[in-house]
């Protein structure tokens, strides 16, 4: 099998497990959604494929758990979004930038 198709087949299954973490951690199943995040991780590096934007903001860079399903935190100040994750204390900043259209 070519490797444009595996790497195709691995975004797809990606997309699939985010969404089904997505319904886990809804339904207070974080034990399930925070393996699947793992899992995106590790199809990302298997594949060398890009993680999802949705998928960044929603598991912790550091300890690959789910930032929302553990009580973290978000705050805004002085033009960044500032993301805790609970489980493993790592804050991650995020630059808010202003838009040039507006005039």
């Amino acid at each position: 099998m070519p490797k444009n198709s595996e790497k195709r087949i691995a975004e797809e299954r990606m997309k699939e497990l985010f969404e089904l973490a997505l319904a886990d951690e809804r339904e207070g199943k974080s034990q399930y959604a925070n393996r699947k995040y793992e899992l995106i991780y590790l199809y990302s590096t298997k594949y060398k494929s890009k993680v999802l934007k949705n998928s960044k903001t929603w598991v912790c860079k550091k300890c690959k758990q789910g930032i929302y399903s553990g009580g973290g935190r978000v705050r805004i100040k002085n033009s960044t979004i500032a993301i805790s994750c609970a489980n493993c204390g790592y804050i991650r900043r995020i630059p808010i930038s202003r838009q040039s259209s507006q005039r």
